[in-house]
């Protein structure tokens, strides 16, 4: 993370210049680390028990009585 900010707060340009960044985060390829290991366990918890709290209240919209 350090590099990537070093990076983008570096100023390679001028003054008539625009800062160019090409940046690519792989995102899709991303693995944690030992030390990630646990956090990253439990943050797929968190977001797999959302999806199913989300698909429950979308089932409960659609059961409510429509009121006009």
């Amino acid at each position: 993370m350090g590099k990537l900010l070093s990076l983008l707060a570096r100023d390679d340009s001028n003054c008539c210049t625009a800062k160019s960044y090409d940046v690519f985060l792989d995102f899709e390829n991303a693995a944690p680390t030992e030390i990630e290991r646990e956090v990253y366990e439990e943050v797929e918890r968190v977001l797999k028990e959302s999806e199913a709290v989300l698909e429950e209240i979308q089932v409960y919209k659609i059961r409510l009585p429509l009121t006009v």
